[in-house]
């Protein structure tokens, strides 16, 4: 007989492609786009690639700020010193969700047909691109400002140190996963 072993961190064990073995399912403009049920590492190349440098920008930001709460001149300041940094951006942006499509391209560079090609058809307004990024981020269970900071940043040995919220939050979570609902006044007109 072996002794049972515990393990710490169990990389085997069920993750979301037993809640979604076909991939996630989103309904956009009357299309059905079909993202990856795990977050591949390939699609935040872009966004923390080192031609958009906003680790750069991050750190410029905090730098500025001298420790204290970081405000809005701050941003708009580390902002105007990169002016192509909205455009890179976006582009990043539509970078990371052509590697969640699997978008294709022949010899010449030319987007083939496929759903990302459908995505980008169907003209996808800012607040598309927010709502979507923002719905898959918390099904990934990927937050953008913990892959700036350090593993440790958030914790410290001080006396006066006290957690601002429990080690765990369940109550105000939803139970699907990446779960978003929709405002029905934020589009709704009185014609």
């Amino acid at each position: 007989m072996s002794p049972t072993t515990t393990f710490a961190l169990d990389l085997d064990a069920p993750r979301r492609e037993v809640t979604h073995p076909h991939g996630i399912a989103v309904k956009l403009h009357g299309n059905q786009l079909i993202f990856p049920a795990e977050l591949p590492a390939d699609a935040l190349e872009p966004i923390l690639s080192d031609e958009l440098d906003l680790v750069g920008l991050f750190g410029d930001v905090l730098q500025s700020s001298e420790g204290d709460s970081v405000g809005t001149n701050e941003v708009l300041v580390a902002l105007f010193k990169r002016p192509s940094l909205p455009r890179k951006f976006l582009a990043a942006v539509k970078e990371t969700y052509a590697v969640l499509m699997d978008a294709e391209y022949d010899e010449e560079g030319k987007l083939l047909d496929g759903q990302f090609k459908d995505f980008l058809q169907s003209k996808p307004s800012v607040p598309d691109y927010v709502r979507l990024t923002m719905g898959l981020t918390r099904l990934y269970g990927v937050e953008l400002g913990k892959l700036f900071s350090s593993a440790d940043s958030s914790e410290s040995d001080s006396p006066t140190s006290k957690p601002t919220s429990p080690a765990t939050t369940t109550d105000s979570t939803h139970e699907v996963p990446g779960f978003v609902p929709d405002n029905p006044d934020s589009s709704a007109s009185d014609d």
